[in-house]
């Protein structure tokens, strides 16, 4: 399998546009998957900005694969306000040159017992006419395996609820694993286009059994079946990218893990590296 590495900017928060292309170029990443800030827009740059960063990333040679909104669609509150924040991360990853934007549907479920409070009919509508606007833009929406909605299961129903062909699933490997779905489940019900893009990311089970998460690690300390992944995304000939989400803007155990950004990258190819012998 001919990897295409990809990292998520949560690795580099921080950093500029200019010193993003810089890490992918230094660690021969083929992509980069952008993190909006909280405004939702790129390092603090939107439209009045976007031909700018189109042809910085181009010049480079590396793709932008998608935009990571904070777009979270539950079905309640104000779901007015939320399709105004997710139309204009549409207009956005059209104009820096990225295929898609991540959303999340669903409730945040923080115990696997404990059921989030959310309204699945709201979420087809909402998803299904978010496709429509991203459609017009030629954007897909790309629905991360995620809290309530982690398992390559839930993602199934909901993509043959909205019935639209530009909506496909981040495989968030960890979460659907977190959520008691194996790996080899998550690709065959994935299989068949609807599986666009993987995260990849290293951690260990919690003490509490009923906990959603999984404690992260650095990569290669935890359990995470890397190799076995990479065996099962080869046999389903899946041609996407591996995108690293290294979460440390959230994740207080991995605070001090490596020394810097181009520590962490050197970490991810090694790691790859490693499994890819197996």
């Amino acid at each position: 399998m001919k990897i295409k590495r990809c990292f998520s900017t949560l690795t580099c928060i921080d950093a500029t546009i200019a010193e993003v292309v810089t890490y992918a170029k230094n660690h021969n990443m083929s992509g980069v998957e952008i993190r909006l800030d909280a405004a939702q827009t790129v390092c603090g740059t939107g439209l009045e900005g976007a031909n700018d960063i189109r042809a910085l990333f181009a010049d480079a040679g590396i793709a932008i694969t998608d935009l990571a909104t904070g777009v979270n669609v539950t079905g309640l509150g104000d779901l007015g306000a939320e399709m105004t924040k997710a139309e204009g991360c549409v207009k956005l990853a059209s104009a820096v040159g990225a295929g898609a934007i991540r959303i999340f549907v669903g409730g945040h479920q923080p115990k696997l017992s404990v059921a989030p409070k959310e309204d699945i009919d709201a979420i087809v509508a909402f998803v299904r006419d978010l496709c429509d606007y991203a459609k017009e833009y030629g954007v897909a929406i790309w629905a991360e395996t995620h809290s309530s909605h982690s398992t390559a299961a839930s993602m199934k129903v909901l993509s043959e609820r909205v019935g639209r062909k530009n909506l496909a699933v981040i495989w968030d490997v960890l979460h659907s694993i977190e959520f008691c779905e194996s790996p080899e489940d998550s690709v065959r019900l994935l299989d068949g286009g609807l599986l666009a893009h993987v995260h990849i990311k290293d951690a260990r089970p919690s003490d509490d059994p009923d906990a959603s998460q999984y404690v992260h690690t650095s990569l290669g300390a935890g359990t995470f079946p890397l190799a076995r992944v990479l065996s099962l995304l080869d046999e389903a000939a899946y041609d996407g990218y591996l995108s690293l989400e290294y979460e440390l803007p959230w994740r207080p155990e991995l605070k001090g893990s490596y020394a810097d950004t181009d520590a962490i990258l050197d970490a991810y190819n090694a790691w790859l590296d490693e499994a890819q012998k197996e």
